[in-house]
């Protein structure tokens, strides 16, 4: 069985290792002691070094954090590692990687488009963007997520990636993300739109402050979305009072 050493096992890091623990042998390392989490879940809790020397690495890390986690991964890497991302913006980790790792590793960038909220029924169909940077095996892995996880498989550079995330997911998480915050309450008189408006501000409400940070600031994009939906709004505004 092929091992794969997953660096970052907070949230999306455990979700991801219960789905590929019957297609590999996982190690796992946090800077947290999450030992226990990685017993129940049936994967090996490792140090960072032996984590980093697997075949097959994934950094599960936060933006903020990426640059320097590659760098001390750097020693302990196989020379013909293949490395993924699970970030959910993609130019700047894939720029990071590129910089920072041996020109002999494989790059992969990748982004799950579903997570332990949106996931916990299951994965079968859901979509994930592929953005390969420097590998040869691009079409074996699309075949093992479309065949072994039942994954609808997107390949993408990682400029179109964040295009597309600026109003996918950067606008949808800003917006859902103001509903939380306003506490908007549920109601016995809700409409079919306002459920699926509380719908979307419940699966971003367990996202931490990171990840949002992520999805907005990491994004070139996203920006430029955020200010156009809030000059609409203003518009909106004076139009009512007209």
């Amino acid at each position: 069985m092929k091992e794969i050493g997953i660096i970052g096992f907070g949230q999306f890091g455990q979700f991801m290792a219960r789905h590929l623990a019957p297609f590999f042998e996982i190690s796992v390392f946090d800077n947290e002691n999450l030992q226990t989490q990685a017993e129940e879940l049936g994967v090996n809790w490792c140090d960072f070094e032996t984590t980093a020397n697997k075949k097959i690495v994934v950094f599960a890390v936060p933006l903020t954090a990426f640059e320097t986690v590659l760098r001390r991964a750097v020693p302990f890497l196989q020379a013909d590692a293949m490395c993924f991302d699970v970030c959910s913006v993609k130019i700047e980790p894939l720029r990071l990687m590129a910089k920072a790792l041996p020109e002999t590793v494989e790059i992969i960038g990748t982004h799950p488009l579903f997570g332990p909220q949106s996931g916990r029924e299951g994965i079968d169909g859901m979509r994930i963007a592929l953005c390969p940077l420097r590998t040869d095996k691009s079409e074996k892995i699309k075949r093992f997520l479309a065949e072994e996880l039942n994954l609808r498989v997107f390949e993408k550079s990682p400029e179109e990636h964040d295009k597309e995330m600026a109003h996918v997911q950067a606008l949808t998480h800003f917006v859902a993300r103001a509903l939380d915050e306003l506490h908007v309450i549920d109601s016995e008189l809700a409409t079919v739109s306002y459920e699926e408006l509380m719908k979307a501000a419940r699966l971003v409400s367990e996202d931490s402050w990171e990840l949002f940070q992520t999805i907005q600031r990491g994004n070139p994009f996203a920006e430029t979305k955020r200010k156009a939906f809030i000059e609409k709004l203003v518009e909106l505004e004076n139009r009512m009072v007209e």
